[in-house]
């Protein structure tokens, strides 16, 4: 069974750059980026201009990583408890959190969302029943907020939705969503959509590959985090190609990510432990060591062995570490 213990939550930390992970949030909880996810992901704004949806439909200004996930006494949908008063289960935060508003059958229908982005998984099945675990969260938080006790029928739907930068291969370039479907076993019911769609997952697998699904939403998201386009041809292909005016505001949170994108950042890490060090990426590994060795009290023979570091590289950073 995998677990988020203290010893595990160290191991990952010294595998993340948090100030990067934060400017992606930042980048990606622009009005008109979300907009452009909404269109590309969700059939309730498939028929919507995308400007329609980042200037009327999206309520207020998104949470970036405010909102806790868990929580031991419900609280309200809009954000203002940023604190995790959860004692067992540990810190997490809704990378993107926002509420939207659409109009179906004459009627305004909320949409609680969360955007999260991900480069490393731990497996297909952990994302998946996080992402379901997320959403009934967010499910359980409108309690005493959008209804209180037996009006189930006032419950609103949430999302949640996962932009993947360096998925598995097999799964490059894909949009998927996944959501409770009706199966009539005897008998032939109505469909009641309308009364048991609460809630729904969409997993967006970036790929960088240029095949036959490398258009919309999934080339504009890869454009925007890759390390290999320049912030000119960024600029120029969101410009062109969707409408997006690089704002100064959005331009500087670009530039930010731009040179050490979420997806080099983990191949960097990766293929420096299996090669040996570049001197950059050197002092790179040597501050995860050193984060192993404080965080868990671990030898340092054990630390490098935790960071898959080549043995015969044992004696230069026992050296280094001097």
């Amino acid at each position: 069974m995998e677990t988020n213990t203290p010893v595990s939550r160290t191991i990952d930390t010294a595998y993340r750059n948090p100030k990067l992970d934060e400017a992606c949030k930042k980048v990606l909880s622009f009005k008109i980026i979300l907009a452009h996810i909404l269109k590309g992901c969700l059939e309730e704004f498939k028929d919507i201009d995308v400007n329609d949806i980042a200037e009327k439909y999206i309520e207020g200004k998104p949470l970036v990583s405010e909102e806790a996930v868990h929580q031991d006494e419900g609280i309200a949908i809009d954000g203002k408890n940023t604190e995790d008063s959860s004692i067992d289960e540990g810190t997490a935060r809704y990378d993107i959190l926002f509420d939207v508003c659409i109009p179906v059958s004459n009627e305004q229908v909320k949409l609680i969302i969360n955007i999260e982005a991900q480069s490393r998984i731990k497996s297909w099945r952990n994302l998946l029943r996080r992402a379901r675990y997320y959403c009934a969260r967010m499910l359980s938080h409108q309690y005493g907020r959008e209804f209180v006790n037996s009006e189930y029928e006032n419950i609103k739907k949430v999302i949640s939705i996962w932009v993947l930068t360096n998925p598995y291969a097999e799964v490059r370039n894909t949009i998927t969503r996944v959501h409770l479907a009706q199966t009539n076993l005897v008998g032939n019911v109505p469909n009641l959509k309308e009364h048991y769609d609460t809630d729904e997952v969409v997993l967006v697998c970036l790929g960088g590959e240029k095949d036959d699904n490398y258009s919309g939403l999934l080339k504009m998201l890869d454009v925007l985090f890759s390390e290999s386009v320049s912030i000119d041809t960024k600029k120029q292909v969101l410009e062109s190609e969707y409408d997006i005016m690089m704002s100064e505001e959005l331009q500087t949170e670009v530039y930010e990510m731009c040179d050490y994108s979420l997806g080099v950042y983990d191949r960097g890490v990766e293929k420096g432990m299996a090669q040996g060090m570049a001197q950059g990426a050197e002092n790179k590994l040597l501050e995860n060591i050193k984060s192993v060795m404080e965080g868990l009290s671990m030898p340092l023979e054990k630390a490098l062995e935790l960071l898959k570091v080549p043995k015969s590289d044992y004696a230069k950073y026992e050296e280094l570490l001097k």
